[in-house]
């Protein structure tokens, strides 16, 4: 089942009554609800929560109408990102994001933000102690970082970025680091000012993608001494073994903006790193489905190299492209059984042709990759000696099922091909397991169709295979 992502403006502008109100897209969105997966993410409750309250719940329940519990969220202690079950009316109130604001103010103290005191509560031994040893640590002596010899552009970035003072302990570095990290996310004005220097350093027209597209890195590397923008990141990877896929891909996003290869316009007033990483979390997010939808032009252009880059296919549509789609998501419904089987036919003759599939549980002759999408999910097919299967292969992140793929799916099976061999008809949640090899069956004179869940490269799907006899 295709899987749409949008972001927040998006939403913003199916709100009737409002000023920038788009009916034609609340049309298209409306009649989607129920045919395809609107799913969401931590990064749109990060984008409420910097809105007025009183409309918080007013949003939520906007959002809820289209993305059900189709909630993604990173665990930064697990590393990894989950498909949760979760509404947005509940999901949202899981984060104090007052707590959040104030950890990332640079008045705090660092000991007081990693150990912050409850009002009203005394610390307990464990963390008494805990706290004596942290500060034993930060009070160890360090040799001063400023070199004297430095001159120009290094003096003045030495000068702004590392601590001046003689009297250096690891505590002192890292409280100016902290407090520098925070201004980073919260004001606007340090964000410009490091673009500023990076401009003053190269002229951003002589690399950057909104001039030369796809050749920026090429001219990036013309102007950064032979290395290119691609290849900087790739040894800051190498540098830090402990990043992960989340890690990797939220740097490599937020460092185009801070290296002018990508330019908001115009500069938002919230435009501090905190802006940015929040639009990098949505597009991480967005790669767990297959479209991101959003008029933003930023990160529309830094989620499109992004996704180059990291080999992900999600595909990116302005609403405009979005809205005309969608005679193709209407098409790609089967609601007649001759034309399905006319529109296979001609799928097996015109698809292109790809190598063997391996590793998988879909044994086959030749995969093919149909360009029409049956039930706006199956977008391979095997072909084998008296048997075809039609099932979904997605890039790394989205290739995986999500349990209402299997109501949706088998749903649109049932009203083309009627009441299966066993009777059990439509999907039922608290009788059908989304993860059974055999969902549902059906027989005719000389077809059997068999719907299920399969492996295919590198995750699993859902497969509908036509056996003929």
């Amino acid at each position: 089942m295709l899987r749409i992502y949008c972001d927040k403006n998006i939403y913003s502008s199916i709100k009737e009554g409002k000023r920038n109100f788009n009916p034609e897209l609340k049309e298209l969105m409306d009649e989607l609800n129920e045919i395809l997966i609107f799913t969401y993410s931590h990064a749109h409750h990060q984008d409420l929560s910097n809105s007025d309250s009183s409309f918080w719940e007013e949003d939520l329940l906007l959002l809820e109408h289209y993305v059900k519990d189709h909630y993604f969220d990173y665990d930064a202690i697990k590393k990894n990102t989950n498909c949760l079950l979760a509404k947005p009316t509940e999901s949202f109130y899981d984060t104090d994001f007052s707590i959040v604001k104030n950890s990332l103010n640079p008045d705090n103290n660092l000991m007081d933000s990693l150990f912050p005191t409850i009002e009203g509560e005394e610390d307990d031994e464990i963390s008494k102690i805990a706290k004596d040893l942290f500060q034993n640590l930060l009070n160890i002596p360090i040799p001063n970082l400023n070199q004297p010899d430095l001159t120009g552009k290094e003096k003045e970035l030495s000068e702004r970025y590392l601590p001046s003072n003689e009297n250096l302990t690891v505590g002192s570095l890292m409280e100016h680091f902290f407090k520098f990290g925070n201004k980073l996310l919260t004001d606007r004005q340090e964000v410009i000012e490091l673009k500023k220097m990076m401009e003053e350093y190269v002229s951003s027209d002589k690399y950057s993608f909104e001039k030369w597209k796809d050749q920026f890195d090429e001219k990036f590397k013309e102007n950064f001494g032979g290395q290119s923008f691609t290849d900087l990141m790739k040894q800051t990877f190498d540098a830090v073994k402990d990043y992960n896929e989340y890690d990797k891909f939220v740097l490599f996003f937020n460092s185009l903006e801070l290296h002018n290869v990508t330019k908001d316009k115009p500069l938002r007033k919230s435009q501090a790193l905190e802006s940015i990483h929040t639009d990098a979390n949505h597009a991480w997010y967005a790669s767990f489905s297959d479209v991101l939808v959003t008029d933003d032009k930023g990160l529309a252009a830094k989620a499109y190299i992004t996704y180059k880059f990291f080999e992900i296919q999600t595909k990116i549509f302005t609403t405009e492209e979005f809205l005309n789609n969608r005679t193709i998501f209407l098409q790609q419904e089967e609601n007649d059984l001759k034309t399905f089987f006319k529109t296979l036919d001609y799928e097996l003759k015109n698809s292109l042709v790809l190598r063997n599939n391996t590793n998988s549980s879909i044994e086959n002759d030749m995969i093919l990759k149909n360009h029409h999408k049956f039930f706006n999910y199956f977008n391979r097919i095997s072909n084998s000696k008296g048997s075809l299967k039609l099932y979904c292969q997605r890039h790394l992140n989205a290739n995986f099922i999500m349990f209402r793929e299997a109501k949706l799916l088998t749903d649109k099976l049932v009203k083309l091909f009627g009441v299966d061999v066993e009777n059990k008809g439509y999907y039922n949640s608290e009788k059908d397991d989304p993860k059974d090899d055999v969902l549902r069956k059906w027989t005719f004179e000389n077809i059997e169709l068999i719907f299920g869940t399969a492996l295919n490269n590198g995750g699993n799907c859902y497969c509908l295979e036509i056996v003929i006899h």
